[in-house]
């Protein structure tokens, strides 16, 4: 399947993304987990729940159209798979939230399901990503790399959530996530990366690219993010000593501290974010040379 035909379809799972984590933090305010922010949190999350299932409708129906077009079979590949079940659960979630009258019942199922959804989503988008850019280049390494960068992304946006709206138990909570963001960094960007990059990138792409229409990719894209693979871990690493050592009561009254960590947690977000698009441009940039 063409590269340039899922650029709709990854466009509405970015979307998505982005729907599910405003959901998971008004989900978040309304149970008391962070801090509220002033308006009526149950509207704006109920709100933002629809949305997520119109746009994962959307981008499941999107994808299934565009495999009956280039006559590929139908939930066959394991992100099919995936989508479907996340669409299942989307219709699970947010169907009986709109027509019980009284949700108590239902509510512990709610928020199991929305706190499943996230990181299924976020495996998915990485396992798509992997599908639709790195056809020639495939490994298992390659597809635990995605996931794993995947994953310490969503980890980061919940650091950031709870030192942004910060409660009695967002320390504990942000340690937490800090602990599983390096750890995923370490073993699948920088062990599991690293590795497929000493034995097959070298041997086997590279000379496809610096030979094919696009030998920049090599020159610019990969130089530049072999420089962000070796810092990125060490960032995340002082992130979580720092979470570490930080006392509760100077975590919540040092506004300014929380800012510094809030922007060392972007910083690394927006390199997790760059490789994954200068991943993308390489193992394009790759499938590109053996097909010339």
């Amino acid at each position: 399947m063409l590269y340039e035909s899922w650029i709709g379809h990854a466009l509405i799972v970015l979307i998505s993304l982005l729907l599910i984590i405003y959901a998971l933090a008004t989900g978040a305010m309304l149970k008391g987990r962070i801090k509220r922010k002033p308006g009526n949190i149950f509207r704006l999350h109920r709100r933002s729940g629809i949305y997520f299932g119109a746009f994962i409708l959307g981008s499941f129906t999107y994808g299934l159209l565009m495999s009956l077009q280039h006559g590929e079979p139908i939930l066959v590949s394991i992100h099919g798979k995936l989508g479907l079940i996340i669409v299942l659960i989307v219709i699970l979630q947010v169907i009986p939230s709109l027509v019980l009258k009284n949700r108590a019942s239902y509510r512990g199922l709610h928020k199991m399901m929305g706190y499943s959804l996230a990181p299924i989503l976020f495996i998915d988008a990485s396992w798509g990503l992997y599908n639709g850019v790195a056809t020639g280049t495939k490994s298992s390494l390659v597809l635990l790399h995605s996931i794993s960068g995947g994953l310490a992304a969503l980890a980061l946006v919940w650091i950031f959530l709870e030192i942004l709206y910060a409660t009695d138990k967002s320390l504990a909570r942000a340690r937490i996530a800090s602990y599983l963001a390096a750890f995923l960094v370490a073993a699948g960007c920088w062990i599991a990366g690293g590795y497929n990059y000493l034995t097959a990138y070298g041997s086997q792409v590279k000379p496809v690219i610096l030979t094919g229409p696009h030998p920049w990719v090599h020159e610019i894209v990969m130089e530049a993010k072999e420089h962000i693979f070796v810092f990125l871990p060490v960032i995340f690493f002082a992130l979580s000593i720092t979470l570490y050592i930080f006392d509760r009561d100077a975590f919540l009254g040092e506004a300014k501290s929380r800012r510094a960590l809030m922007m060392v947690a972007s910083l690394a977000l927006f390199m997790v974010l760059l490789i994954f698009l200068m991943g993308a441009i390489i193992s394009n940039a790759g499938k590109t040379g053996t097909e010339v």
